[in-house]
Formats: C-alpha cells, structure tokens, sequence
C-alpha cells in the first residue's frame, strides 16, 4: 500500500493575529481574526510514500463509534472574543505575514520580534514565529516558540498542533499524541488535528482501529470530502475487516 499523507496544518500559513492571553475574563484580540499563517511555504512535515514491506492483514477489531461530540460544530474557542489592539500593529502584523508568503524569512522574524517583545500575550504572534523558525530549519527556537504561544493562550489549538508535528518528526510519538489530544480536548471539531493524530496512529503508532474514526470525523467536518482521505478509510476498513472490503450499507 502506498501513503502519500501530509499533516494538514503545518502545510499552511494560519494568517491569526491571534485571540490573545487565556484569561477568559480578558477579552482577545479583534482584527483581524488571528490567522497563523501556514501555507505553501512550510515545509511538508509528512510524506511517507511506498511501503516496501507487504501489509500484515489485521484481525477483525472493536472499532470507536462517531468520536465526535452530538450537537452542534462549535466555533474555535481560540477565535472567540477578540482583543482590540492599535493600528499600527495590525500592520506590523500583516507586513510579516506578506513576508512569511514570500519566504522572506529573516524579515518576518525581525517584525514579529519586535511585535512580541512589546505585545507578549498576543499568542498568534508566537505560533508565526514558531512557523518562521521550522522554515529556516531551527526546530528548537520553533518548539520554544510553539510553546509561548501555548502560555499566552492555552486554547491556541494550532500552537498544539505545530508543536505536535515537531515532536512527531522527532520521533517521539506519545508527546505527538498527547498534543493533539490535547488540542482536540480543547475543541473537539478541530480538522486538523481529527486528521494529523489518524495519521499519527496510522503510520507510526500501528492503532489503526483509532486511527479510522478520527479519518472520518474529519471527513464529516469538512465541506466537501477529501477524496485522499475516503481512499484511506477504505483501505483502513479492509485492513481492520480481515481483508475484506467493508459491506455497503443496503439501499432503503
């Protein structure tokens, strides 16, 4: 079987200036809409094509019910109530950012210095600094920066999932667990991390039964299904069913 699967947010800019500090009392921040900014330019964190060695065919397991919570998709929590902050910042900002979508690396993270040393709880700040340093390949200032995104705002789900991949490329998967389980405690209709952690146990912890219902929440959250991802679910319903292709719901 061949993979070919990416994890989702590290592959895009988050273009969030960022709901700011995690008191909930204090508002976070209003335009824009904190956005971190992962996109083309980051590097791909995940790209494991062509198993060389044939598939074990699993034996029939439990599988998890519909992982995700009955109701309603709710919002992000980390956009909700946004701080106001000055002008000027707002363009300080978004100068990084256009710097960020043209690789001009060293520019960005000169700006977003300065914007973090006199704006420490804007945590959007952070996770696109950690974003610049994994594009220049220092993934320790990236972490540390992951990180500070995290305490300037513990619901900064991106934060969790960036740093998340760091560990994951690390080798070091039960952190990578962790984190987005963390990240999806937080908000548990998160795409990217319903995605990242199926691939996590996918490919690298060998739990495919976990893996399949994060696949398909994932699926279930987006507009329109990710065709790749159908493809998987298919091969993980064989796997997981003896080999046999799953039965097809009768037509009523």
């Amino acid at each position: 079987m061949k993979f070919n699967k990416s994890l989702f947010a590290s592959a895009t800019f988050l273009f969030l200036l960022s709901a700011c500090g995690s008191n909930p009392e204090k508002p976070v921040v209003t335009k824009p809409v904190e956005k971190s900014v992962a996109s083309e330019a980051a590097p791909a964190t995940e790209n494991t094509s062509d198993k060389a060695a044939p598939e074990k065919i699993a034996p029939k397991v439990a599988i998890p019910a519909n992982i995700l919570p009955v109701g309603p998709v709710m919002p992000n929590p980390y956009l909700q109530n946004p701080q106001k902050f000055s002008e000027q910042v707002e363009i300080n900002f978004h100068d990084a950012v256009a710097s960020m979508q043209q690789k001009n690396w060293d520019h960005a993270e000169a700006v977003l210095k300065q914007l973090a040393e006199k704006n420490p709880k804007l945590s959007g700040v952070y996770l696109n600094l950690g974003i610049v340093y994994r594009n220049k390949g220092d993934n320790e200032k990236a972490a540390a920066e992951f990180n500070r995104a995290i305490n300037a705002n513990m619901k900064n789900v991106d934060a969790y999932n960036q740093l998340a991949v760091l560990k994951r490329e690390a080798g070091d998967f039960n952190a990578a667990e962790g984190l987005y389980q963390k990240a999806l405690g937080i908000w548990p209709f998160y795409p990217e991390g319903h995605k990242n952690i199926a691939i996590l146990y996918d490919l690298y912890l060998g739990k495919p039964e976990l893996a399949l219902p994060h696949y398909q929440a994932y699926q279930q959250l987006l507009s329109a299904p990710d065709k790749q991802v159908d493809s998987w679910i298919a091969d993980l319903q064989r796997r997981l069913n003896g080999g046999k292709a799953p039965e097809k719901a009768e037509a009523k």
